[in-house]
């Protein structure tokens, strides 16, 4: 991973604004929950106590600005004030004008009017231009940053010849014509997870590092690959000094494992009692059709509601829970008083398919390949194991029924067993039978 030793910033004279939009007034444009917890998750790691490189006090962050005035008041006094390093984040819509132009959405934007309601990325680069400090970094989370690099290499350009003067680095989630991607259910979208990710390393990583490890995250997930831009080597700039714990909500646990549970089901809703009534009504209707005169409604009716609830608790279940849980010993999965389990001394390695082997739906698939001469472990999901091509691999669940992200989970298996992950392309070109 380490392609150079790293540089850290002067936190006295350094500045970061981390912006982010996850509400919106305009109903074309849909929420993005997950944006508050990369606002959250990057503050703590920047200001992270042990290994953070700012103090709070020099850490701004704007949550769901309206307009322009509050983005323009804080950029310019993090570049008035910035010496060492100036670091911009937003994460939220990107939207592009007629022009082809990108334009990052505040929570007031209209996407009719987007040039006149939106921030244009050429004038946030343009508070970096006139930064005095030494290094600027530009990180871009949403959909069509890579634009933002597009722009920053036009030949003749004022601007880029005024970010070439110092240390500059750019970026992006994703490429100039591709979305970016916030996973539902997930904490983090998912460039900013696997950003998280990389700042939680065992060592600090320098930006280059940094964009290694989310190229091949993002990559490993079939997502369009981050961009970048570098100059005057900024590249070996380190954004902690040592491994940071971001809040990372799911998994829990102590030191000794971590665990992963699928997040509180909702109450039922309506459409719920709906359900069940069409179910009381069915089972009633059955009764009374083919009882033959010898069961009356009256009996029909004690019957379903006596079998009715105890349909709908089956279909439902929303009291046990299941559990993932990765510690030193190895992989468990929990599900009431149901355990499997497989040690890591029988694991040649494990990784996270994007479908599961002959399927088309079942998504997101946490498969083990077993060293040749382990046995096969017990109590894993027969209906999954079934698709694999050998007995060599076992296939632990869906992440979705963990409600585990995918970082966070690799993450945790690097920290107990080392590198033995495998992204899903890995795992492909191992065994094009698991396709």
């Amino acid at each position: 991973m380490r392609q150079s030793a790293p540089r850290f910033p002067d936190g006295a004279t350094s500045r970061a604004v981390l912006i982010g939009c996850s509400d919106f007034t305009d109903i074309d444009l849909p929420a993005i929950p997950a944006v508050g917890a990369n606002l959250a998750g990057l503050r703590s790691a920047l200001t992270d106590q042990t290994h953070g490189i700012l103090p709070p006090e020099h850490c701004r962050v704007l949550a769901d600005p309206a307009d322009h005035r509050s983005v323009g008041a804080a950029l310019a006094q993090a570049a008035r004030e910035a010496e060492d390093l100036l670091l911009v984040y937003y994460a939220g819509h990107g939207l592009l004008d007629e022009d082809g132009l990108l334009h990052l959405a505040l929570s007031s934007t209209d996407p009719g009017h987007v040039g006149f309601t939106g921030v244009p990325a050429d004038l946030v680069k343009r508070h970096l231009g006139r930064a005095r400090a030494r290094l600027r970094v530009l990180v871009l989370d949403c959909c069509f940053s890579g634009r933002a690099v597009a722009a920053m290499t036009e030949s003749g350009s004022l601007l880029s010849a005024q970010l070439d003067v110092s240390g500059t680095y750019t970026l992006t989630s994703t490429t100039a014509t591709a979305p970016s991607h916030a996973p539902p259910g997930q904490r983090h979208t998912a460039f900013t997870a696997a950003l998280l990710d990389a700042l939680s390393h065992p060592e600090p990583l320098t930006l280059d590092d940094i964009h290694q490890h989310v190229d091949t995250v993002l990559h490993g997930m079939g997502l369009p690959r981050p961009q970048r831009r570098s100059v005057n080597a900024a590249g070996e700039l380190a954004l902690v000094r040592g491994p940071v714990r971001p809040h990372a909500g799911p998994p829990t646990g102590g030191e000794g494992e971590i665990r992963f549970r699928e997040p509180p089901s909702e109450p039922p809703t309506r459409h719920d009692t709906i359900k069940a009534v069409l179910l009381l009504t069915v089972v009633t209707a059955a009764m009374t059709l083919f009882g033959g005169g010898r069961v009356t409604l009256i009996w029909g009716a004690v019957a379903a509601l006596v079998l009715g609830p105890v349909l709908l608790v089956n279909v439902r279940r929303r009291d046990v829970h299941y559990d993932l849980v990765v510690d030193g010993d190895g992989l468990r999965t929990e599900h009431g008083t149901r355990t499997a389990h497989v040690p890591w001394t029988d694991i040649e390695c494990v990784g996270v398919l994007r479908r599961a082997p002959g399927t088309v739906s079942i998504a997101n698939v946490l498969i083990v390949r077993l060293k040749a001469d382990a046995p096969r472990p017990p109590g894993f999901h027969k209906r999954l194991n079934q698709r694999l091509p050998d007995r060599r691999y076992v296939i632990a669940g869906t992440l979705g029924t963990y409600g585990a992200d995918p970082m966070r989970l690799r993450s945790a298996i690097e920290r107990f067993a080392g590198g033995i992950y495998r992204t899903d392309q890995q795992l492909l070109e191992m065994d094009p039978r698991l396709r």
